[in-house]
């Protein structure tokens, strides 16, 4: 019977069906009645038609009663909900409070997931975009093949499936071969992170994250400027004026609003530029791990990093610019693919000198680039879907919580319902009745959930963070969180709701009216419950437990070093004013002078701290960090 209603109730275009069939009959049976007392079939149509009246009109008008109806229904159930939760105040704020953390936990994991996973590019057309990768053998001597040169590079490779390494770097050789009359890829652009940089506007210097582009970058992307113009073909090129363009939040914390930026001076470790263009407010980029304040033409490397840079452009084994583009209409990824792999092998073949490089030539490999690189995704999917399932068992448990509370509940309100079903009440009336108080429920936990996500995504992105103030990742409740968490609100209602619903309104009413309790069936569904909640929560004390215990040997492993009084800093040269080779004297000097210092027994210089995911290097860069042991 309630399977039967529920489908006659969601089945709105059959009923219209069968009200149109119905007033057809009623007019084919008047048409007869006339055709007997003596019309012709057409004037007796006509006829009953015109008695009967606007047929489309009576059919419109009994879509509405239908609808008036279900609406006058769904607010005598809210009102009456509203009535049940205000008597029952204890329990409002319980299931609230339990759907609230809940929801607000999952809404937290999903927002930071939305904004790594899930989101497109802010550009024209993501999905044509494309990103390219190779993958090779992972290297398996010390040799100094070309394939090494890639893999002793921290954080340019990463492990793929088969012990393959892939990267997105390839030398500037590699790019121009593959965008010269390229028949798949519209457009074929390349930029480096070009790490902090200073950026002195006015005689203010900052640290600035950089990022080199080439002059197809900006156009191949389809992102129009905010002010000025963006970086063009004419400008990426040896010998150009140097030019940049900055990102809006630079525009704005240097020189008051984008507009008022353009064609002012900048220096860039020293380096005279100009400001051409402010980028779109929404643009970050296309690596949401970086956001670059400043977008420089790739060849201006040349004046900024000087003679080190000059030979890279040339070196066929230098692995240093990633590759993105825009397929051709029609063009599928795997025909780019098929036109583009034999040109790189090609190309990287001429690089291989014996038989051992020629057996690790990598082979070319294009991604959808929709959501740009996959730098973020590789460091954090794997925990946040961790976290999404720890979450989730929590709302579960907190969904099988509330459900016992229900069926608890109903057990008191046996007689009532009892009483309704007596009087003539439908059992699908009063389930959707039941329903609709346990969405409300949902509803208002979903609200406060809201509140609660807000202070998740703080904190979250405050621990991610680890105090660092240019840290990238930004989560938020947008639209599509929102629209995830209503949801959410919506299913965990009718999960919960559900059974109580049925429970209650078994059609045993004779025995309920008598004594008002319920039977078996109640007591074995809060036995199922109890069950379900008991494993889960076993299991998430499991994981944290686990999850202590790596923590706990983490803090107590031994690091090499004694960790006792030791002071970190970093400084960068460049931002001080010294350039060149000074900055070796500066930093020779600087290290004597902490050396002189009463109570500190030694200083040091490197250009990695000592527990990071860098190589030790000589001091020539301008960004070092210090130690000083006291």
């Amino acid at each position: 019977m309630f399977i039967r209603r529920l489908k006659y109730w969601m089945e709105s275009a059959r009923r219209s069906e069968a009200l149109h069939e119905e007033m057809e009959i009623h007019l084919a049976e008047r048409a007869a009645e006339l055709e007997a007392d003596g019309m012709t079939p057409q004037s007796a149509r006509a006829e009953a038609r015109r008695r009967f009246g606007n047929a489309g009109l009576t059919h419109e008008q009994s879509r509405e009663i239908w609808i008036q109806r279900f609406w006058s229904e769904l607010a005598q159930d809210v009102r009456y909900g509203v009535r049940t939760m205000l008597a029952n105040k204890a329990f409002t704020a319980l299931a609230v409070l339990s759907l609230a953390l809940g929801i607000g936990a999952n809404t937290t994991i999903y927002s930071f997931m939305e904004s790594i996973l899930l989101r497109s590019l802010p550009v024209a057309d993501p999905e044509s975009l494309v990103v390219l990768n190779w993958h090779s053998r992972p290297p398996q001597n010390a040799k100094k093949e070309w394939v090494h040169v890639m893999h002793g590079v921290q954080g340019m490779a990463w492990p793929g499936d088969k012990g393959a390494m892939i990267s997105g770097m390839f030398p500037y050789g590699a790019f121009d071969t593959l965008r010269e009359e390229n028949p798949v890829l519209s457009t074929v652009f390349g930029y480096f992170n070009g790490l902090n940089h200073s950026l002195a506007v006015q005689g203010q210097a900052t640290s600035a994250r950089t990022e080199y582009v080439t002059g197809e970058y900006f156009r191949g992307l389809g992102v129009s400027p905010a002010a000025g113009r963006l970086i063009g073909a004419e400008d990426d090129r040896p010998g150009a004026a140097p030019v940049a363009v900055i990102s809006f939040a630079t525009s704005q914390q240097r020189f008051t609003e984008p507009s008022s930026a353009i064609g002012q001076p900048i220096l860039v470790d020293n380096v005279p530029f100009t400001v051409i263009g402010v980028a779109p407010p929404e643009f970050f980029g296309v690596d949401p791990a970086t956001s670059p304040d400043l977008y420089l033409p790739l060849h201006t490397n040349l004046l900024v990093d000087g003679a080190r840079a000059a030979r890279i452009y040339p070196d066929r084994n230098f692995y240093w610019l990633e590759i993105m583009g825009r397929l051709r209409p029609g063009v599928s990824l795997a025909q780019a693919q098929a036109a583009l792999a034999p040109r790189f092998h090609e190309w990287v073949a001429a690089t291989a000198t014996t038989d051992g490089e020629r057996g690790k030539l990598p082979a070319l490999m294009l991604n959808p680039g929709a959501a740009g690189l996959g730098s973020l995704r590789r460091q954090y999917s794997k925990p946040l879907y961790v976290l999404l399932t720890m979450v989730g068992l929590i709302l579960a448990i907190a969904c099988a919580n509330i459900a016992n509370l229900l069926l608890a509940r109903a057990a008191a309100r046996r007689r009532e319902m009892a009483v309704r079903l007596s009087l003539g009440a439908g059992r699908f009336r009063v389930v959707r009745q039941l329903l609709t108080e346990s969405v409300m429920l949902a509803s208002l936990g979903g609200a406060f959930a809201v509140l609660f996500a807000i202070w998740g995504v703080r904190s979250l992105t405050l621990l991610l963070s680890k105090g660092q103030q240019n840290f990238t990742l930004h989560a938020e409740l947008n639209w599509n969180v929102l629209a995830m968490t209503a949801a959410l609100s919506v299913v965990c209602g009718l999960v919960f709701g559900l059974a109580p619903a049925i429970q209650s309104t078994r059609p045993d009413v004779m025995p309920a009216l008598k004594n008002g309790r319920g039977g078996g069936p109640r007591r074995r569904a809060q036995q199922v419950l109890v069950i379900a909640q008991i494993a889960m929560s076993f299991l998430i004390l499991v994981v944290a437990g686990l999850f202590v215990r790596t923590l706990d040997r983490l803090h107590s492993v031994q690091l090499g070093y004694a960790r006792e009084n030791i002071l970190l800093f970093s400084m960068n040269a460049r931002q001080a004013g010294h350039g060149g080779a000074e900055i070796a004297n500066f930093y020779g000097d600087l290290r004597k002078r902490f050396e002189s210092i009463p109570g500190v027994n030694s200083a040091t210089l490197s250009n990695s701290s000592i527990i990071s995911a860098g190589r030790a290097a000589p001091i020539r860069g301008p960004i070092k960090i210090g130690a000083i042991t006291v």
